[in-house]
């Protein structure tokens, strides 16, 4: 191949273009699953969007099954979103409840372990915790009075 021969720039800019197509789809992605990360975080979990696709579907199949008039549809939708509300409400609020039992099975739990398996113990929860994005010393499992 000759200096002047175009076959070369041609691939150079090939390469920069997949390149640059590469990291705008890679860009995207990591957009996408970073907002997801985001809800799921601030929403304990929850996706605010899945509520209203479970009320959306126990509403229609109320609708097919009692064959609802108009006015009963319009009630049953109030009444389904009130409660489903109340509910998420009720969760939302055992969940310091089950943390404390379930920090209280792990002081119980380590009270039973040899010295190498409270070790192993200690990383198996220190693992869970950074997949849960929780605080270390947040637990009252954690506290130096144990």
């Amino acid at each position: 191949m000759s200096v002047s021969d175009p076959a070369p720039k041609s691939s150079t800019k090939t390469l920069a273009v997949f390149t640059v197509v590469i990291a705008f789809v890679v860009g995207v992605i990591l957009g996408i699953l970073g907002t997801w990360g985001w809800i799921l975080h601030h929403n304990h979990g929850r996706l605010p969007f899945m509520a209203q696709l479970r009320e959306r579907r126990i509403v229609q199949h109320l609708d097919h099954e009692l064959d609802l008039s108009p006015q009963q549809h319009e009630s049953v939708v109030r009444i389904v979103h009130e409660r489903g509300l109340h509910i998420d409400a009720i969760l939302g609020g055992m969940q310091p409840q089950i943390r404390r039992e379930i920090d209280q099975a792990n002081v119980e739990i380590e009270r039973i372990l040899t010295p190498e398996q409270k070790v192993k113990f200690e990383q198996m929860r220190m693992r869970m915790r950074s997949r849960l994005h929780r605080p270390e010393g947040s637990s009252p499992a954690d506290s130096p009075n144990r």
